[in-house]
């Protein structure tokens, strides 16, 4: 099980890193995405970060019964910006059922440590299915 000590939303421990894991995660608080990656993905970090302006959390279906899917594009004005898939089960925490269309937020990566290797305005919003990589309207 993974554990997760918060401060706001700032991530203070975590042993998520000290699991085998391979897949990226998301946890929640206080308004708040944090993207755990593992040491395995950090490679890809430069890919998702360069040239990133804000990022998108699009999410599909409910979130309150945990049969969703969800999707984070990282938004660099590009034709091809870069993306991530998930599963609820990848969600660590209650996923914020968004009200309206376009919620902003914080989306926060956080690598072994744990260390916050970045911060960027986010934007929630409920779409049909995935992928569902338009820009915000």
């Amino acid at each position: 099980m993974i554990h997760i000590q918060n401060n706001s939303q700032e991530i203070v421990a975590s042993n998520f890193w000290d699991q085998p894991i391979t897949c990226l995660a998301l946890s929640v608080n206080a308004g708040c995405y944090r993207l755990l990656v593992p040491e395995s993905k950090e490679k890809t970090i430069p890919d998702m970060l360069s040239k990133c302006d804000y990022a998108i959390v699009s999410t599909t279906a409910n979130p309150s019964n945990n049969h969703y899917s969800l999707e984070i594009v990282f938004e660099d004005h590009s034709e091809a910006p870069y993306s991530i898939q998930m599963g609820a089960g990848w969600v660590l925490g209650l996923f914020p059922l968004p009200d309206k269309m376009r919620v902003e937020r914080r989306l926060t990566v956080w690598i072994k440590g744990p260390r916050k290797i970045a911060t960027f305005k986010a934007y929630n919003r409920l779409v049909p299915s995935l992928p569902w990589l338009k820009p915000l309207q």
